[in-house]
């Protein structure tokens, strides 16, 4: 029988207590001789935890782990001419990923996380050059990427999961732009920049897989820098820093029809064109507003915030006032908060998104840029020194990660991000206390029974989970899991008995897969 007696508070109390302690520990040496693995890559597909590592031949591989040297098991591929493996993303329980095997050249690969199952998945530019897939991007339950046609061109490719379900579109009209390294996603399309015959500019593009459903948005030159953090979604309309050749980069909006495609606001208006651009990036959405770092002709770069119109396109802070620029570049939400890192001084701040609300915290380090939310705390990675910092995001302590058997500073992090996977987080990394040379490290958490779902989404994705604590798939007696958001079980769970999955006023659970009650 179980009994659904703690609070969300009581829960959330619990967790966030017991989440201040962490210890570092070796996964595996991949690498046995004097020199590193290096490993890189980590992703979580299937349930399973993949990264790619240099073997002691020199040759990048693909591993999958549980998270201990019994569980790390080299999956291949086979040694190739350069043996490295590139873009890798999660898709229908496996990992899809580009490797060169030497036959082939750069193609698609698969693997469910066994030895056989890791195999070339389908050969998209037959002979030895390969079709170079790059910017993997899933939406509408569909697998996006470019590769290389039959004329060497870069074309937009999609796949169901399926041989016969991955193919080019529109092969003869679609040349994607070379300089993206993803696509953006909003309401099951995504959208990218591409030119399209010989008489359409490069514009904005979408596609929702299909032939019928990929056409031009916009064209007139206009260029969307909707990679990485230069586009966010809200209110079913996407926000882009889009260049044109009169106003240089500033804020576009798009709701994916040509009239709804229009600059939000010239923020550099002053003489210069294009050379003197409001040049938006690091577009973050809290609380239902638009916020992302900005130039205009009096303050330099600096934290703007928008409605989506011109009139409600504001200053937020001048962090550094006057004409010069601190320059955010990096956003990140916690607990209820933005923190932003910028140039000037290497600073971190901490905002609410009001101007009285956004207060300096501390120093972050050189080059520094986010690695993840975890164990109740953000973690940096210096760009200079490798070493992994950590802050609580209340105090004014930034400073360098430790654990409690490395108390003192040495954890190296060479990895651009950091993964959460069953309540530890993984990187390539070193510490005298676990190995000299970088290889697959983890820092664990304690051990944690109640886990809270703060977020609206996947039960899957750890950024909806408080600290990014995703619950085992199997709840043992005496675990105890809260609903708070809107939540979709979209991976199979078993709860035994003795534990407890409570939905919370205001939250919801939607079952498209599984959930086996014992």
């Amino acid at each position: 029988m179980r009994k659904y007696f703690l609070t969300a508070a009581l829960l959330l109390n619990a967790l966030f207590s017991n989440l201040n302690a962490q210890t570092l520990e070796l996964v595996k040496e991949i690498s046995t001789g004097f020199g590193s693995s290096n490993p890189y890559n980590f992703t979580v597909a299937g349930g399973k935890l993949f990264f790619v590592a240099k073997d002691d031949a020199n040759q990048f591989k693909l591993y999958v782990t549980q998270g201990t040297n019994a569980s790390t098991e080299l999956l291949g591929p086979p040694t190739g001419i350069n043996g490295t493996i590139y873009s890798a993303i999660a898709y229908n329980n496996k990992l899809f990923f580009t490797y060169n095997d030497g036959v082939n050249g750069q193609e698609l690969w698969t693997s469910d996380g066994t030895v056989a199952g890791t195999v070339l998945f389908k050969d998209l530019y037959a002979g030895p050059t390969g079709s170079f897939p790059s910017a993997f991007t899933v939406a509408n339950g569909k697998l996006f990427f470019m590769g290389n046609g039959v004329d060497g061109e870069r074309r937009l490719y999609v796949s169901d999961g399926t041989l016969g379900g991955t193919f080019i579109l529109l092969n003869d009209y679609i040349n994607l732009f070379n300089g993206f390294s993803n696509f953006a996603v909003m309401n099951n399309d995504v959208y990218f920049t591409s030119s399209g015959d010989a008489q359409t500019p490069y514009g904005l593009w979408k596609s929702n897989g299909t032939a019928g459903g990929t056409m031009l948005v916009r064209a007139g030159g206009l260029i969307p820098g909707t990679s990485g953090s230069n586009y966010a979604v809200l209110n079913n309309k996407m926000y882009f820093s889009g260049f044109d050749y009169t106003n240089g980069s500033e804020l576009w909006v798009t709701d994916g029809t040509t009239a709804g495609t229009q600059m939000v606001i010239n923020l550099r208006t002053d003489a210069g064109g294009i050379l003197n651009s409001g040049s938006p990036m690091a577009l973050t959405v809290f609380d239902s507003k638009l916020y992302f770092s900005a130039a205009d002709d009096i303050h330099g770069q600096e934290f703007y915030t928008s409605d989506g119109t011109a009139a409600g396109t504001t200053l937020v802070k001048d962090m550094l006032p006057g004409t010069s620029s601190s320059v955010p570049y990096a956003i990140i939400i916690h607990n209820g908060f933005m923190y932003l890192l910028n140039n000037y001084n290497r600073e971190m701040w901490k905002s609410d998104g009001t101007t009285a609300g956004t207060q300096l915290l501390g120093t972050a380090p050189e080059a520094a840029r986010f690695g993840a939310v975890w164990n109740n705390k953000i973690y940096i990675i210096s760009g200079t020194g490798q070493y992994l910092w950590q802050s609580d995001g209340v105090s004014s302590s930034i400073g360098f990660a430790t654990a409690s058997n490395a108390p003192l500073i040495g954890i190296f992090a060479t990895d651009r991000q950091l993964t959460p996977y069953n309540s530890a987080l993984y990187f390539g990394g070193s510490a005298a206390v676990v190995s000299p040379s970088t290889e697959p490290v983890k820092l664990v958490a304690p051990l944690v029974t109640n886990y809270v779902f703060i977020g609206n989404g996947n039960w899957s994705n750890p950024a909806n989970w408080a600290g990014g604590m995703v619950p085992p798939t199997t709840l043992p007696t005496g675990y105890s899991v809260v609903i708070n958001g809107n939540c979709v079980l979209d991976i199979a769970v078993t709860a035994q008995a003795g534990s407890s999955i409570i939905v919370a006023t205001g939250g919801t659970l939607v079952i498209p897969a599984s959930l086996i009650l014992l």
